[in-house]
């Protein structure tokens, strides 16, 4: 009995150390705001990642902007017109940005592994990859080992309904941190696995 309760205990204070590790990742994984890239990539599923993806190809941060998971009818004069303002769309022109769609991404996974044949295809070095906070850190490690030859910087996004400095108080983001935190945790389990065999 003592020995099973050793091992509770050590699982609970691994997961503790493992998810304050992610919890502070989710601040910390920010790239300079002036380094250019290849490339800018954004993950959808928040309007606040699409707007950013758009203000950063307007401001010349990249001549690219690929925006993975997008769905299958929807065109780029209708998310333009739905995330950015007629000065960004007048500053993209201005600069001569391509959008390009990848309609066939549906997981993070799916998401890295169709970038990462759009951008070897493109011979890119390096990409800004645009997403929300809590979901930089599972990112990163999707790209990471899709793309181990790439230079990835992070672009992470607050949403607007996250309150940043107290998360923890509101049941909804701390049910949200929690899932991706696991989620985190079963890309990394499948990562092992699969380079274990």
């Amino acid at each position: 009995m003592r020995f099973l309760l050793s091992i509770l205990l050590t699982a609970t204070l691994l997961w503790l150390a493992a998810f304050a590790v992610f919890a502070i990742r989710m601040h910390s994984d920010a790239a300079s705001a002036d380094e250019k890239s290849d490339a800018l990539v954004v993950l959808t599923g928040g309007k606040s990642r699409v707007d950013r993806g758009f203000a950063l190809l307007a401001e010349g941060s990249a001549p690219v902007l690929l925006v993975s998971g997008v769905g299958q009818k929807v065109t780029v004069e209708e998310m333009l017109n739905q995330h950015a303002t007629p000065a960004i769309k007048s500053a993209i022109i201005k600069h001569g940005g391509e959008i390009i769609f990848d309609y066939d991404a549906s997981t993070t996974q799916t998401n890295a592994e169709n970038s990462a044949a759009f951008i070897r295809a493109h011979h890119y070095k390096t990409i800004r990859l645009i997403t929300a906070h809590y979901h930089m850190p599972r990112s990163l490690l999707e790209f990471h080992t899709a793309l181990p030859e790439v230079t990835i910087l992070a672009e992470p996004v607050v949403p607007e309904e996250f309150s940043a400095s107290n998360w923890w108080e509101t049941p909804a983001t701390r049910r949200l941190v929690l899932q991706e935190f696991h989620k985190y945790l079963a890309a990394h389990l499948r990562m092992k696995l699969q380079a274990g065999r």
